[in-house]
């Protein structure tokens, strides 16, 4: 019975509503009386040439009357979603209630706990591998939200569009997230206020920036002849050291480690370190311990920033091996700068005269305008050495990795190298740089392959919008910046190590900030020249007395703090004819 009700109904409300969008569009229908008119004129011409009046009921059939929209608004401004609607794991959005249970545990938890996190149920049920970033964009897209149960909430992207955004609002004094670990220690256990260039922000930040950035690119021209030998010097241990299979028999990325070291001994201490030719770690010797310190240092902060922070809550073995080896990096170093300090002290009051050697960093940093004080240029030093030998070394290994599995772009490259190599200058970076445009490109494909840090961070200043989400000020940004070059959609064959994109004249059509292994702006890597010039004059060497070669498996890059292969390198090593 209700339904019958309802049809009988059903042509009233019909009716109803037509009288009603009639008496809402009556204002807007006079409005564009003129322009109906004109057509109504067009019409009757029309319809007088075939033998049509206006009462025709054919007329209407034929040329309708004007439809008239007056609710479109042509300049319709974007929606703006909140915060709240920004999609991520929900699991963590539970356990954000008890955060302030927790509040002493730390102020993040990094991305690869978070992940483990979310995807442990998946695991213990179906015994697979743990998703990964790349993972996580695949299912909630490119903005992911993670509501951190111990601290800020924190946002992923990977999106080329929405790094650059990001970048452009940094700010004069961008802000990053810090090693954790490392500050404690340094306002713990040093009584430093601020740290080295990785960790400290503002002006302090600028000022550091400012004094070191001379220097260092200064030193890599008056020492690229030194770097030449500490190359020529690994190529000879190589042949020294080859098994019956032209293999490394020990661990290449060590062997390169030693190298990336000995070359930045050169640029900060102008010393020439010869670790490479140094096979036990003596704590007697000075050069030997700071090698092993720096080591240890770095497999204790790659623990400390990996999981859970414990370390605040009580001493980890991690925790202690950092104390440990840190305290032993920082005296070591220390005590070079003290000497350099003795040293010119003795100079001057010698000698008023007296040319010093500003080509060292070192005595750069004690000798300008805004002199620093032997704790800061020891705590600058050490992030130096902590961040450029470590990087520096895994671009390296994924090089030489990448050359020997693409024997087509190796045999290019080796034609390249031989051509030049008479007209090639060692004391002209400018000069290698041109004429070596293929070994650059497999240098910068390689880094957009496995850049060396594979997420970027920065903390917004202001609020910013990012794929129609308002994102508040105060909210860490990590950029996926590996996830955004190894993605089909910005790169063709984004897997494939192919260094020719670089060479095309399509090149340009690629996004600026699809790969940016350096960073961008006011906080790029200081070290990019230094890295650039010491892969180049390796690879250079390296090519030219050997053929390189890989038989195994597939090599991938760890996801910690640092990309490190996932595997042993055995790269052969073949004596070219």
């Amino acid at each position: 019975m209700y339904l019958n009700q309802l049809r009988n109904v059903q042509p009233y409300v019909r009716l109803g509503l037509a009288n009603i969008q009639k008496r809402c569009y009556e204002k807007a229908i006079l409005q564009t009386q003129k322009l109906q008119s004109q057509e109504v004129n067009t019409n009757k011409a029309c319809s007088a040439s075939v033998g049509l009046s206006d009462k025709d009921p054919l007329m209407n059939e034929i040329f309708p009357a004007t439809r008239v929209m007056p609710m479109v608004l042509t300049n319709k401004e974007p929606i703006v979603l909140s915060f709240d609607d920004v999609p991520g794991p929900r699991a963590l959005k539970y356990i954000s209630n008890f955060r302030h249970y927790l509040s002493e545990i730390g102020t993040q938890l990094t991305v690869g706990v978070l992940t483990i996190a979310l995807n442990m149920s998946t695991y213990l049920n179906t015994k697979k591998p743990l998703k990964n970033l790349s993972a996580l964009f695949d299912e909630y897209g490119p903005v992911v939200r993670f509501v951190s149960p111990v601290g800020g909430d924190i946002v992923l992207i990977n999106h080329p569009e929405h790094i650059q955004k990001v970048y452009t609002m940094e700010g004069e004094y961008p802000i990053r997230s810090t090693l954790d670990s490392l500050e404690k220690y340094r306002s713990e256990h040093r009584s430093l206020v601020y740290g080295g260039l990785y960790s400290v922000q503002g002006e302090e930040w600028n000022r550091q920036r400012a004094v070191v950035l001379a220097p260092l690119n200064n030193s890599i021209s008056h020492h690229i002849s030194g770097i030449n030998d500490v190359c020529e010097n690994f190529t000879t241990k190589i042949y020294n050291i080859r098994n019956y299979q032209d293999e490394i028999s020990k661990d290449l990325y060590k062997e390169l480690h030693k190298w990336a070291f000995d070359c930045m001994g050169l640029v900060l201490f102008s010393k020439r370190f010869t670790m490479l030719d140094t096979e036990l770690v003596y704590s007697q010797c000075d050069m030997s311990w700071l090698y092993h310190s720096l080591e240890k240092a770095t497999d204790a902060i790659i623990k400390c920033e990996s999981g859970l922070h414990f370390w605040k809550l009580f001493p980890t073995p991690a925790w202690n091996s950092l104390v440990k080896y840190c305290d032993s990096l920082d005296n070591l170093i220390g005590k070079h700068v003290i000497e350099a300090e003795q040293a010119l002290s003795f100079q001057a009051s010698k000698d008023a005269n007296t040319d010093f050697n500003k080509n060292c960093v070192i005595n750069a940093m004690l000798m300008g305008e805004d002199k620093m004080n032997a704790e800061d240029i020891s705590t600058i030093i050490m992030d130096m050495l902590l961040i450029g030998v470590n990087t520096i070394t895994s671009s390296m290994s994924f090089l030489l990795y990448y050359i020997a599995k693409y024997q087509r772009a190796q045999r290019i490259l080796y034609d390249e190298i031989d051509k030049v190599g008479a007209n090639l200058s060692i004391n002209d970076l400018s000069k290698i740089t041109e004429l070596t445009p293929y070994l650059q490109a497999c240098i910068k494909e390689s880094l957009r392959l496995v850049p060396p840090i594979p997420v970027l961070t920065r903390i917004l200043p202001k609020n910013i919008t990012i794929d129609r989400y308002n994102i508040p000020r105060g909210t860490l940004i990590i950029m996926s910046t590996q996830d955004a070059s190894l993605k089909e959609g910005n790169y063709d064959d984004a897997s494939v190590f192919y260094p020719e994109r670089w060479l095309k004249g399509d090149a340009k059509e690629y996004h600026a900030f699809a790969s940016i292994p350096f960073g961008f702006g006011a906080r790029k890597c200081l070290g990019q020249n230094i890295a650039e010039t010491m892969m180049s004059l390796l690879t250079l060497r390296i090519i030219q007395k050997y053929k390189l070669e890989y038989h195994y498996g597939d090599v991938g890059s760890t996801r910690s703090f640092i990309s490190r292969p996932n595997k042993a390198l055995k790269v052969r090593f073949v004596d070219r004819l």
